[in-house]
């Protein structure tokens, strides 16, 4: 899927920050809404939990539950890392770095630590434009390579550095295809999505399209290979192959909300059934939460905005553009997107 690194884009937002009554306030809703326990037992929640949670995309739910919790077991990495996670997807990277830095520290053997503080380093990088927190993303999922050299997810974190990063910042694309190959010898499947994303991530358009086609000739058992097509082609403006990929993914999956945003985006490329898209779009955004190894809501509402601003209804869509600057300010399409549908706004106005 699209980067985390993103070729460090030079951008002026600044990170979000959380006001500092924040966190009490969390923990006094948190306390307040804990079920009760028996006297001499603790009510914070274990790592499964909050791994439940977090699962159900109740995001700010984990977030507070894991502070409160902390005031309670500060030394705890798992409650660390849920925080991470959380903070990620709630886009409060500041303190998705300071939280899985210290998971790290306690629990400097764990893989998927060391790979998450890898992705909170390079968002922020994005953010900043760099170069050091660039180098500490690289290094960090180095490291969680090397701890683990059987997660497949932090070598397709490795690989997508090393294509997209520059070659004084660690990148090369000998480099990412070494890793799209360790992948491969892991699991084949896995391995051939890996290359078509290296291919991708190189400019090899064509090859990358090759094995994706090759891989859905397989008819792969998990939703994540149709979902990474589905965006390749929408990448492409491929509105045929998208079709295409959609049919078998609803026949092996009619259920999963994320199919229901590349149908509505494959109808805003191709330009049909516009109405038809904004039901879709609005029933995505209203049953998936977002997530980043996925779609994310700042995806959902930035093509919502976009189903707007095709029918010229400039104030939603100035609306939807804004709520997805909001949730995502690093990404310069939706920062663009807002800016002209602003102008046209400020057009009809006039």
């Amino acid at each position: 899927m699209p980067g985390l690194i993103q070729k460090l884009q030079l951008s002026s937002c600044r990170s979000l920050l959380r006001p500092a009554a924040r966190a009490a306030f969390l923990l006094a809703i948190a306390l307040a809404s804990a079920v009760p326990v028996p006297a001499g037992r603790s009510p914070a929640m274990n790592g499964d939990e909050l791994r439940r949670m977090f699962e159900a995309g109740e995001y700010r739910q984990v977030q507070a539950a894991s502070e409160a919790a902390l005031a309670a077991t500060p030394r705890d990495p798992s409650l660390h890392y849920w925080l991470a996670r959380s903070s990620y997807e709630l886009g409060i990277y500041d303190d998705a770095v300071r939280a899985a830095e210290e998971a790290c520290r306690l629990a400097p053997q764990k893989s998927d630590f060391q790979m998450w503080l890898g992705r909170a380093y390079g968002r922020k990088a994005e953010i900043e434009s760099s170069f050091f927190l660039a180098r500490k993303t690289r290094h960090a999922f180095e490291t969680a390579v090397k701890l683990d050299p059987a997660n497949i997810e932090a070598r397709r974190n490795l690989e997508e550095y090393y294509a997209e990063a520059p070659w004084f910042l660690g990148g090369g694309k000998e480099k990412a295809r070494q890793q799209a190959q360790a992948v491969a010898a892991l699991d084949p499947l896995e391995g051939s999505l890996a290359l078509a994303d290296f291919y991708r991530n190189t400019d090899q358009l064509e090859e990358a399209q090759k094995q994706y086609e090759q891989l859905l000739a397989k008819h792969p058992e998990k939703i994540h290979f149709y979902l990474e097509a589905l965006d390749f082609f929408a990448s492409r403006r491929d509105a045929l192959n998208m079709a295409r990929v959609l049919g078998e993914a609803h026949s092996a999956f009619p259920h999963d909300p994320r199919l229901l945003f590349y149908r509505a985006v494959s109808r805003v490329i191709g330009g049909l059934q516009l109405d038809q898209a904004e039901t879709e779009l609005t029933q995505f955004l209203a049953e998936y939460p977002g997530n980043s190894d996925s779609v994310s809501r700042g995806e959902g509402l930035d093509w919502l905005g976009r189903v707007y601003e095709t029918e010229e209804k400039w104030a939603p869509a100035v609306e939807q553009y804004r709520q997805a600057l909001q949730l995502e300010p690093y990404r310069k399409r939706f920062r663009k997107s807002l800016e002209r549908a602003e102008k046209e706004l400020r057009k009809k106005a006039a």
